[in-house]
């Protein structure tokens, strides 16, 4: 598997550094599911705290990239939903770092309306490319 990110000339820096433009990579394609800061029994976790929503968001993704061998480096693109765009946008660099490690995946972020639940603030799917 091989996985080569790409920040073109002619498009704008990434803002703080937390996406990238293009991931091209190789192999077989693994899409993880919106994960939301709930326990294993379905129970919400850290209702009002964004931080703590988010990095729960992150270990939940966590799991099911080791579950397949996987780790960060295989993210090849992040999608993202907040309710709260501007509360988002403050917390994630902090949570972001300790699992991109300087090698962030292509992203998309959307501010939503509401999530399933109301407590829910932000909800995190992935795509990662492996071996099989």
């Amino acid at each position: 598997m091989a996985v080569e990110r790409i920040n073109p000339p002619g498009l704008h820096r990434p803002v703080d550094d937390l996406y990238t433009h293009i991931v091209k990579a190789t192999g077989t394609i693994y899409r993880i599911g919106g994960q939301v800061a709930i326990d294993e029994d379905g129970d919400d976790l850290h209702v009002g705290d964004m931080a703590a929503q988010i990095r729960s968001c992150y270990e939940q993704v966590d799991l099911a990239l080791r579950s397949q061998n996987l780790g960060w480096d295989d993210v090849v693109h992040l999608y993202t939903f907040t309710t709260d765009m501007d509360s988002y946008l403050q917390e994630e660099k902090t949570v972001a770092e300790q699992f991109f490690a300087g090698r962030p995946p292509a992203s998309t972020l959307v501010e939503v309306n509401r999530l399933v639940k109301p407590d829910w603030l932000v909800e995190v799917q992935a795509d990662a490319v492996g071996t099989p």
